[in-house]
């Protein structure tokens, strides 16, 4: 899983993919659910021979966490992708 998703680090999600790519054939990893990201992802995994064979949208409630959290919950519409090594 990969919270919280590269939304408040530019560029968060890369490290984290490219990390799991190393240890396991198989990767689960929850990302913002819109055309831009699902773009950017295709082709960042094209890179290190890996494809999505399944992608899950799912509605995530986060409670508050973190002092930049201004509401008590909040609904967002994820991805849960799961890649696979070709």
């Amino acid at each position: 899983m990969n919270p919280p998703f590269g939304v408040q680090t530019k560029f968060a999600d890369r490290p984290f993919l490219e990390t799991a790519f190393n240890f396991s054939d198989i990767v689960y990893s929850i990302h913002l659910a819109n055309e831009k990201v699902q773009n950017f992802i295709l082709n960042y995994i094209k890179k290190f021979n890996w494809k999505i064979d399944n992608i899950l949208p799912f509605n995530m409630v986060l409670e508050k966490s973190f002092p930049f959290h201004t509401k008590r919950t909040r609904n967002i519409n994820v991805n849960v992708y799961r890649f696979v090594k070709k």
